[in-house]
C-alpha cells in the first residue's frame, strides 16, 4: 500500500477551508446522489457567478467533486470515493493500536488527537453540517476501528466491482479484496487454502459474470452490510480494540449465506477448519 501523504490530505482539507465552498458542499450532499447543475446552486446560494466557478473549479481540482456535461448542463456531485478516502485518513490517525493485531496501523500523527480535540466530536460536527449523507457513502459505526489493511480491502472490494462492471458490493468482492490484498492475516490464512487472487476471481466470474454498471458511488448490498456488522462484533467478542482482515473474513464466514461462502465452499474449502485457523492464528503467543 501507499505510504500516507499528510500533505495530500492538507490540500484537501485547504480546498474546504472558506465559508462559501462549504456551503457548496452543503447543498451538494442534500442532493446526493443526483448533484446540481451550476445555475440550480447559484440560485440556492446567492453566489456571483465568476465566484462560485472559481470555487467549484478548486473543488474539483482536489476531486472533493465531479462534474459531468449532460446536454447543455453540467451537473455538479460529490466525489463520494475523496470523502471516503478523507474520513479513512482521519478515522485511521486515531484508530487503537492492538499489540496482538497483525493488521494493526502505524502511529500516525493526528493534530485533532494532541490539541486534545475529540474525534468523535469531530465526526458528529461534520455528519450535522453535511447530514445523514455518510451512512450512505461510508462503513457503519464502528469504522474508526478498522486497521489499515481492513480499510485497503474495502477499496480493493470496491475496484474488483468496477471491474466486474457491477453496481454492488457483495460479499464475493469482500472476499476478493481479502485475497487482493495480499499481506493481511486473512489473505495468509486464505494462502495457506491453496487459494489465490486468480482461482478465487474465476469462480466469482463464473457465479456472478460481468455488469455494465460503472456507478460514481457503488452501495454495498444488504449481506455485504452484515459481514461489516459481524466483523465489528467479532473483533469485540474476541476482546480486539481493533477491526482487522481477519475479522472480515470471520464476518464473512458468521454471515453464511452469501455468494462468498459458496465460492469458499465449491472451491472445496472446509468453512469450519477455516474459522478454526483464523482463530488461531488469531490468538496471542
Amino acid at each position: 500500500m501507499e505510504s500516507i501523504n499528510p500533505a495530500k490530505y492538507a490540500d484537501l482539507f485547504a480546498a474546504l477551508g472558506s465559508e462559501p465552498r462549504l456551503e457548496i458542499m452543503r447543498v451538494l450532499f442534500a442532493a446526493y446522489p443526483q448533484g446540481m447543475i451550476v445555475g440550480d446552486i447559484q440560485a440556492k446560494l446567492q453566489i456571483p457567478n465568476s465566484t462560485l466557478s472559481h470555487h467549484l473549479e478548486k473543488l474539483r481540482q482536489e476531486h472533493l467533486i465531479s462534474s459531468k456535461k449532460e446536454k447543455q448542463y453540467i451537473w455538479y456531485s460529490v466525489n463520494t470515493k475523496t470523502m471516503e478516502d478523507l474520513l479513512a485518513f482521519l478515522f485511521n490517525g486515531c484508530a487503537l493500536g492492538n499489540p496482538r493485531s497483525k493488521d494493526k496501523l502505524a502511529p500516525v500523527q493526528n493534530p485533532f488527537t494532541e490539541a486534545g480535540f475529540m474525534f468523535e466530536g469531530f465526526l458528529r460536527s461534520l455528519e450535522s453540517l453535511f447530514g445523514s449523507v455518510f451512512d450512505r457513502i461510508v462503513l457503519p459505526r464502528g469504522f474508526e476501528r478498522f486497521s489499515q489493511k481492513a480499510t485497503q480491502v474495502i477499496a480493493l472490494a470496491q475496484d474488483e466491482s468496477r471491474r466486474l462492471g457491477h453496481q454492488y458490493v457483495g460479499t464475493e468482492q469482500l472476499l476478493l479484496g481479502l485475497i487482493g490484498e495480499g499481506t493481511g492475516t486473512a489473505a495468509q490464512v486464505l494462502s495457506a487454502e491453496g487459494l489465490n487472487l486468480e482461482n478465487l476471481r474465476i469462480e466469482v466470474e463464473k457465479r456472478v459474470g460481468h455488469g455494465k454498471g460503472t456507478p460514481l458511488d457503488i452501495p454495498f448490498t444488504p449481506r455485504a452490510k452484515r459481514v461489516l456488522e459481524l466483523s465489528v462484533e467479532q473483533s469485540q467478542r474476541l476482546g480486539d480494540q481493533y477491526i482487522g482482515t481477519e475479522h472480515l473474513l470471520l464476518g464473512i464466514l458468521r454471515e453464511r449465506g452469501g455468494m462468498a461462502v459458496r465460492v469458499l465452499e465449491h472451491l472445496g474449502v472446509n468453512l469450519y477448519s477455516l474459522e478454526q485457523r483464523i482463530l488461531q492464528w488469531n490468538a496471542p503467543n
